[in-house]
C-alpha cells in the first residue's frame, strides 16, 4: 500500500485526489486505487483542512508537514500559489520520497530549476504541473501534429483556455498554467520566443517555433475551450474536454510510485515554467522575449 500525504488544503485539488484514492467509485463500489490511500494532510487553514479531511476520509492532520516524514511513501505539494512549492516540496525531494508537485509547478525560473537539480542530485522521482494536458483531447492532437498524416505539416495553430486574472494566488500564473501546458504537450517544447499583450479580458501569445506559431488565449471566465490547427492538408477544430483530467493526471502519479519511472520529463516541465514567465515579461514590457536556455 502506498501510503500518500497531500501539502496544501486551500486548492480544490486536495480533496479531489484524495477522494479519487479513499473512496470508493459510486458506479463500481470499487478502489479505483486499491493500492493508495492518503493518509494524511497538512494545511495552512484549521477548518479547510479539517473538512478536507473529513470529506475524504483522511485519518491525520499533521501539524506541521515534517511530521510526514516515515509516515508516507509519497507526497502532493497542492498549494494553490506556486511561491509556496519549492520550499515545502524540497525536504521530501531530498528525503527522496517521490512528489507530486501541482500547478503552477513553480512560478519563479529559480525554482524549478533548483526543483530539478535537487531531484537529479538525490535520483527522486518528480512529476506533476498541470493535469490538462493528459486531457484525451490534448493527447489526440498532439499524435495529430507529430504523426502529420491528417492534415500534413502544422502552419499554425491557435488555443483559447479560461483564466482568472485577479486573485491572491499569483494572478494569472494561477490558473494560465493550464493552456501552457497543454500547448507545449501538443507542439512540443522548443519555443524560441513569445510575443503577448494584454486586453481587459483577455492575454494573448504567440509562440515562436522554428517552422510556425501557435496562439494562445488566456480569456478571463471563458466557458468553452477548444483548438484549432490548420495544416497543409487539413484543419482540425476541436473542443477541449476536461471532464476527467483528475484521475488521468493522479493515474500517472500513482503509476510512477508503482513503476519507479519518471512518468513525465521535469525538463518539460521546467520549459513550461520558463515560457510562461517569457509570455509573461512580454505583455508587461511590450517586447517580444526570448526563451531563456538552462
Amino acid at each position: 500500500m502506498f501510503r500518500i500525504g497531500i501539502i496544501g488544503s486551500d486548492n480544490s485539488h486536495a480533496e479531489i485526489f484524495a477522494k479519487l484514492c479513499n473512496l470508493k467509485d459510486k458506479d463500481t463500489q470499487e478502489y479505483a486505487f486499491p493500492d493508495c490511500r492518503v493518509v494524511g494532510i497538512y494545511g495552512h487553514d484549521k477548518y479547510r483542512t479539517e473538512e478536507v479531511a473529513k470529506n475524504a476520509q483522511i485519518e491525520f492532520i499533521a501539524q506541521d508537514p515534517r511530521e510526514f516524514m516515515g509516515k508516507v511513501d509519497a507526497v502532493m505539494v497542492v498549494f494553490r500559489h506556486g511561491d509556496l512549492h519549492k520550499e515545502y516540496a524540497l525536504p521530501f525531494i531530498e528525503a527522496g520520497i517521490p512528489t507530486w508537485i501541482d500547478k503552477p509547478f513553480t512560478i519563479k525560473n529559480s525554482d524549478a530549476r533548483e526543483i530539478l537539480e535537487v531531484a537529479k542530485k538525490h535520483k527522486t522521482l518528480v512529476t506533476g504541473g498541470s493535469t490538462c494536458k493528459y486531457a484525451e483531447d490534448i493527447l489526440m492532437a498532439k499524435n495529430i501534429v507529430e504523426g502529420q498524416d491528417e492534415i500534413g505539416k502544422v502552419k499554425t495553430a491557435v488555443i483559447s483556455f479560461t483564466t482568472n486574472f485577479e486573485n491572491e494566488y499569483g494572478g494569472i500564473y494561477f490558473y494560465g498554467a493550464h493552456l501552457v501546458e497543454m500547448a507545449l504537450e501538443i507542439f512540443g517544447y522548443d519555443v524560441k520566443s513569445v510575443t503577448s499583450s494584454k486586453s481587459k479580458d483577455c492575454v494573448t501569445a504567440i509562440l515562436k517555433y522554428s517552422d510556425y506559431q501557435v496562439t494562445l488565449n488566456f480569456v478571463e471566465d471563458l466557458m468553452e475551450y477548444n483548438l484549432i490547427i490548420i495544416g497543409e492538408k487539413g484543419t482540425i477544430v476541436r473542443n477541449i474536454d476536461i471532464s476527467n483530467v483528475y484521475k488521468l493526471g493522479f493515474e500517472r502519479f500513482v503509476n510512477m510510485l508503482r513503476t519507479k519511472k519518471q512518468p513525465y520529463p521535469l525538463e518539460n516541465i521546467y520549459s513550461s515554467v520558463k515560457v510562461f514567465n517569457s509570455l509573461v515579461e512580454s505583455y508587461k514590457e511590450n517586447l517580444s522575449i526570448q526563451v531563456p536556455g538552462n
